[in-house]
């Protein structure tokens, strides 16, 4: 049996004083990354001066016109079916061979649109905030 602090300590084929096993070390980001980003001078925006209100009010009408232009679109899609179904009652009883047709069209029908509506809601608002951004950087 070897000593914890003997030779045979640090595995077999390890140098002496050298140890095999190195020291973690967590990365969250490289130096010249961190050192390279840059962010907006948000101090002038809590600064209060008729810049920055507006700057902070074209960001919420830009962000609250990005928002209905996804959520109008998903209502549209989401209430289609519910509202032709208790219009025409034959459309809720329909079925594609043993499949109901509020299955097919509830089931698979919606989420395509949804998740296409998603990505495009996500990309605008993010290009509206890369604008605002731009904005506050070069003030």
């Amino acid at each position: 049996m070897t000593h914890p602090d003997g030779p045979g300590a640090h595995g077999a084929g390890a140098p002496a004083g050298r140890d095999p096993f190195p020291r973690r070390e967590t990365v969250t980001a490289s130096p010249r990354d961190a050192a390279s980003r840059t962010w907006p001078a948000s101090e002038d925006l809590y600064a209060r001066g008729e810049a920055a209100e507006v700057l902070l009010s074209s960001l919420l009408r830009a962000q609250l016109g990005v928002t209905l232009s996804a959520i109008i679109p998903a209502v549209v899609v989401i209430g289609i079916y519910p509202l032709l179904a208790s219009v025409a009652p034959a459309v809720a009883r329909a079925a594609v061979g043993p499949v109901p047709l509020a299955l097919l069209v509830l089931g698979g029908g919606l989420y395509p649109p949804l998740v296409a509506l998603g990505w495009w809601y996500v990309r605008r608002a993010e290009r509206v905030e890369a604008r605002f951004a731009e904005l506050v950087a070069d003030r």
